[in-house]
């Protein structure tokens, strides 16, 4: 419905989440890129502390952690656009423009 003499506004947000080879969870829109990296790196913390504790009973239980390794190296990145783990879930910032 447009209004005689409104203008549309455009406002920037940042989807932040997690996705992998079958999912993707938005888990916070933040108006600010800041707010939208504290975020992105809580989740990130988080699949860290994960893939440790996961890693160590792998470790332990079966003698081989290769894959583990690699995860907790892939998460240890702390830029947005240069993190990757896939195939395993992987946090992102994602901008968008809402009218």
């Amino acid at each position: 419905m447009k209004i005689k003499g409104v203008k549309k506004m455009k406002e920037k947000v940042y989807l932040v989440g997690y996705c992998g080879p079958e999912s993707n969870n938005v888990c916070y829109v933040c108006k600010t890129k800041e707010k939208a990296l504290k975020r992105f790196n809580e989740i990130r913390k988080d699949f860290l502390k994960d893939a440790k504790k996961m890693k160590n009973f792998v470790t332990k239980k079966f003698g081989f952690d290769e894959m583990w390794n690699r995860i907790i190296k892939n998460l240890q990145e702390t830029d947005p656009d240069k993190i990757d783990n896939y195939p395993h879930e992987t946090p992102y910032i994602q901008e968008m423009e809402l009218e």
